[in-house]
């Protein structure tokens, strides 16, 4: 009973952390797939290990050879299916909760600026057919185990993406910029060429492991363009930006992106077409009246995202 207090402590994202650091054996390829940083997985995992007074993984060697230890497969195990269990609850729990709703929760990509959020809200809620809404910010990977889970109610993600048949809808085209060291030649420049990027190696991008499918979306525009970069390196979308201000290398984003400010970083027009399309993707246990509701509204969403 000592440690009862300790084990109190542990919460649900550090078993979910723990499980991909398991599956990968490699602290660097995990926190790429949570698109966190190395530093806040590692600081994560030890809390879990200390709350359980157990070593869980055995790194001596490096995040090349992290292995599991007895305890820690015997954690794989159980923790998988206490997450299971988990995201289970939720669901009883959200699904019995009938028609009454306070809010709806909608998943949003990372980068939507948020200042305008509160003028987003009334125009959709205009009618008074939505309940208050509460926005969800994450990857497009992120928000759709979300909505599998029941953690939210629609998202708007990211396309092309396996939607294990939840009913989506088209909501917007989002043309890309180039993002460029503020302090580099290019950002002397209106506009660019994807090839121009060659010479701000390395070009930074999400791991292909992360979301197959998108990156090869983007390996297609790439190719179309004849663009080569001679380095790339393997970031969360996340952290490309303070990259690119320490002058370490460029990207592609998508433009609206773009409207925000960050210091030492500029945005240029590309000249190459390169596009991401963003779909609506509703829970399947939401209610259909909300449903219908969210789809009326697509016009007002591509306004406030294009």
């Amino acid at each position: 009973m000592s440690n009862a207090p300790a084990l109190r402590s542990i919460d649900i994202r550090q078993l979910r952390y723990f499980l991909v650091v398991a599956e990968e054996l490699n602290f660097r390829r995990a926190a790429e797939r949570l698109h966190i940083t190395q530093p806040p997985l590692s600081r994560q995992i030890a809390a879990l290990e200390a709350a359980l007074g157990q070593a869980l993984l055995e790194r001596s060697g490096g995040p090349t050879t992290t292995r599991l230890t007895a305890a820690g497969q015997l954690a794989r195990s159980e923790f998988a299916a206490a997450v299971v269990a988990f995201d289970a609850a939720l669901q009883r729990i959200v699904s019995a909760a009938g028609p009454e709703r306070t809010r709806l929760r909608l998943g949003l990509p990372w980068w939507v600026d948020m200042s305008g959020f509160g003028g987003i809200e009334q125009a959709l809620r205009r009618g008074g057919e939505l309940p208050p809404l509460e926005p969800v910010l994450a990857n497009s990977v992120e928000l759709f185990g979300q909505l599998q889970s029941g953690e939210i109610d629609a998202a708007l993600l990211t396309m092309p993406q396996e939607l294990h048949g939840l009913v989506h809808h088209p909501v917007v085209r989002l043309p890309h910029v180039a993002l460029v060291p503020a302090a580099s030649p290019l950002a002397r420049k209106r506009t660019l060429r994807l090839r121009d990027l060659e010479s701000l190696p390395p070009f930074l991008r999400f791991n292909k492991r992360v979301n197959p499918a998108l990156w090869l979306h983007y390996q297609r525009f790439y190719d179309a363009a004849g663009f080569k970069p001679p380095r790339e390196l393997d970031v969360p979308a996340s952290t490309a930006v303070a990259q690119i201000a320490a002058g370490r290398g460029c990207t592609v984003m998508p433009a609206a992106f773009a409207r925000q400010r960050y210091p030492g970083v500029v945005a240029r027009r590309l000249l190459d077409e390169i596009y991401v399309e963003l779909h609506l993707v509703l829970a399947e246990r939401l209610e259909p009246a909300l449903a219908r509701a969210l789809h009326s509204r697509i016009e007002m969403l591509a306004a406030a995202l294009g």
